[in-house]
Formats: C-alpha cells, structure tokens, sequence
C-alpha cells in the first residue's frame, strides 16, 4: 500500500433556516478513535454526519477497494488534533440522512500525492488536484479552492449550495474538520405560505419588509407580466421557502417599512434570461448578475463574490445604504436576503424623497427641478448619490410616488 496521506479539513457549515444564521456541529473527528482503520463498505459516523467508505477510481479510470481510511493526527491537512486520511479510498458524507443538509461546505485540505475524486450530489469528476476544480458549478454547487489544491500542499476549499452527498477521495489525502458561521439569512421568507402566487400591482410583507411585485422587461426593452411564486425547491441554494420570479420582479421596500439597510446581501439561482435589477431606484437590465459585479447601482457598491454567470447560483453583495432593492428574472430564485438597518435612515425617510418631508410628492419633482445638473458636495435632490441630479433621480422620484 502507497505511503498514506490523509485527506483535506472539511469545514462544514450549516443550513440556512429562516431568521438568524444557524451553525451546525462540524465533524473534526475527534469524536472517533484514535489509530481507528476503516475499509470499503465501513461505516462510521462523526457529529452526527453519517459517513461510508467507498472504492476510488484512480487517473487510469481503473477502481480500487483495497484502499483504507484512518484517524490519525499526523498534521498533513495542515490542522490540529485528529484527521482522516484516505489512502486510495472515498469517504462519502451523507449529510441528506442526517437531516442537516448544508447550503455551505468549508474544508481545508493536505494532498499529498496521487488523483483525486470529488462527487456532489452524485456529480463525479476525477482530477488530478483540487484546483482543476476550481469555478466549477458541481452537482449544483459552486466549487472554490481558496487556497493550494496544486498538489503537494495544504489548502482550503469553499462549496457554495445545497449539498446532500459529498465524496472525497484520494490516494494520499488528508481531511479535517472544523465549524464555521454560515451565509447570513435573516430574512428567508419562511412567514410566507408555500405555494403562494403573487402578480403585477400586488404587496405583501415578509420580516416586516413591504414587498411590490412590478412588471419585468426583457433583454429587448418590452416590459411583461409574470409570477412571483413562494418555493421550497432548492434552486438558489438556500433550504426551506424561496421566492421564484417568473418573468416579473419583486421590489423590498425597506425605507418605507422597516427602515433602510446596510450590509444588504442576497442569495439567487438564475436559470435562463435576462435579470433586471434595481437599487434605490436605478434601473439595470443585464443579461447575468455577473455583469453587475464591481459597479455603482443608485449610489450602491455590487459584488458578485460567487456565481452569478447563469445557469447557476450565487450571491450578491450591496455596500451603501438600500432604500429599496428590486430583482426579476424569467427563470430567477432568490433567498436569504439579509441587511442591517441604517441608524441614519430616518434622516433619509424613503427613496424618492428629496426634502425630507417623508412624503414623494410633487415638492420633490420641484426640489429635483431646482438643484438639476451636477452636485458640489451632497445635493438632497441626488438621490442616487451619483453626483448629479438628473432624469434617473426624476425617475425615482415618480417611481415612489405617494
């Protein structure tokens, strides 16, 4: 038998549930025996994750069953205390039958030798290191290596999305495992009814926040009317009720309801079609969240930090202060929207507000009028925060009409 490497620190965080993010009990396999062997067709559980020993298949495509995993603490996933190593052999987690699937997988990781096999939810690839692996949408979950994965080193890995069954094997790996904070999701739409249907010119409320459903447009300019339909499907990678957005947009209305927010972020699954996105009242029809990344939307820094490219999930990330944010798509799942309220939003009632009155009326198509060209400074009227006060701050002003 090979020289045994044992395989990468899986760091496993948990589900994402409706209100504040939960964190599951992550294995580091410190509650399994020390110097313990496992072969193909073992069993063994960890923190409550049920793990199997299965063949490897090695670079030729030829499968083995006379590899061998142990517990050790050898420090070759480049972590403390207790590791698994995995000698030509895959450890299998089954995390759909304990009942705490994930929507985000962490794990450092020593490879040491060899090819690798990686399976998600039943999507088999088999490389020669992590890092052919990386950007790669797997079973329906994005695969990052955060660092290493060339081989012959210790690195990280990030799994973005719903993972039922993760497989990891080698000929000279080693794994270990640690508790990380989940992806915030303070507002899941989990006090919405499964199997809701909500069309153009209706409201609802989720978490406090008032909700309008507004017509979409397609890539080409004309404008339709879909659906907005309460799910549970999975589909943007989140657990338990999501929002499908069937050619039709769903616009939050925070500064009318609870308030403005900062650190706003959002989780999506986008399957075909245009988005259309709209911060604080600024308008962007682009073919993928992707092409948003890195630019100012109604005064408002996007970042894509993952997916985002189509056919695909992700995560998008708004850095200033949201009055409202707006998002549509013909094949569009969003979930666990999260934020932090604004201590300064009373001083910025809601968006369309130019002079503060807390009311959009036609004093603020006159303030708009009067301060009309470029700001020196803060002008009240600039309510994108652009730097000019033109026809998209007339335009936000007319949109949040009261």
């Amino acid at each position: 038998m090979t020289n045994r490497t044992h395989t990468a620190t899986l760091l496993f965080t948990g589900l994402l549930l409706s209100g504040a993010s939960t964190v599951l009990a992550t294995p580091g396999y410190e509650d399994l025996p020390l110097g313990a062997i496992y072969g193909v067709g073992d069993t063994a559980t960890s923190e409550g994750i049920p793990m199997e020993f299965a063949p490897f298949q090695w670079g030729t495509g030829t499968w083995t069953s006379a590899g061998q995993a142990d517990i050790d603490t050898a420090g070759l996933a480049c972590t403390p205390n207790q590791e698994l190593g995995l000698n030509n052999i895959t450890a299998a987690f089954n995390y759909g039958a304990s009942g705490t699937v994930p929507s985000y997988v962490r794990f450092n990781f020593g490879e040491h030798g060899g090819n690798l096999n990686v399976s998600i939810n039943g999507d088999f690839h088999n490389v020669a290191n992590f890092i052919d692996l990386d950007g790669m949408n797997i079973g329906g979950a994005d695969f990052h290596v955060l660092a290493g994965g060339s081989g012959h080193d210790c690195g990280v890995v990030e799994i973005h999305g719903l993972v039922q069954k993760l497989e990891l094997g080698g000929q000279e790996l080693w794994i270990d495992n640690y508790t990380t904070a989940n992806d915030p999701c303070e507002y899941g739409y989990e006090d919405l009814t499964l199997g809701d249907v909500y069309l153009t010119g209706d409201t609802f409320v989720t978490g406090g926040i008032l909700c309008n459903v507004r017509p979409f447009q397609y890539a080409g300019g004309s404008w339709t009317n879909g659906s907005v339909t309460v799910m549970n499907t999975g589909l943007a990678c989140a657990a338990d009720n999501e929002l499908n957005c069937n050619n039709e947009v769903v616009e939050h209305d925070f500064a009318s309801s609870i308030g403005s927010m900062t650190d706003v972020s959002i989780q999506f699954g986008e399957y075909g079609g245009n988005i259309n996105v709209s911060i604080n009242g600024d308008f962007r029809n682009v073919g993928d969240f992707i092409d948003l990344d890195g630019v100012v939307v109604g005064g408002v820094l996007v970042t894509i930090p993952y997916g985002g490219l189509g056919n695909d999930c992700g995560k998008m990330v708004l850095d200033g202060t949201v009055h409202t944010l707006a998002l549509g798509g013909q094949e569009l799942w969003i979930d666990c929207l999260d934020g932090t309220p604004d201590p300064n939003s009373g001083q910025n009632p809601q968006p369309g507000d130019a002079n503060g009155d807390r009311r959009v009326d036609v004093m603020d198509l006159l303030s708009v009028i009067e301060d009309w060209g470029g700001c020196q400074g803060r002008c009240d009227a600039d309510l994108n925060d652009d730097g000019y006060v033109n026809v998209m701050d007339l335009l936000m002003v007319l949109e949040h009409w009261r």
